[in-house]
């Protein structure tokens, strides 16, 4: 098992978000489609969930951005 920190860029603006933690091989199952992130992931909280779905989706809106995104969208 091999431990790893990802980090998924934000579309919204130029943050980062560093999520650390993650079992290489569980996100190498999560990639291919193989589990559910909250299956595959439970240690981490939502926010790092999300930012794991962003990297597989590339697509991510960091939690200062989704608040406005969903403004936008009203």
């Amino acid at each position: 098992m091999s431990i790893i920190t990802i980090r998924t860029q934000c579309r919204g603006c130029p943050r980062i978000t560093r999520t650390e933690g993650v079992d290489k091989d569980k996100l190498q199952e999560f990639l291919d489609r193989s589990g559910l992130v909250q299956e595959l992931f439970p240690l981490h909280n939502g926010e790092q969930r999300e930012a794991i779905m962003g990297y597989r989706s590339g697509y991510y809106l960091c939690p200062k951005c989704w608040p406005e995104e969903e403004e936008v969208e009203e």
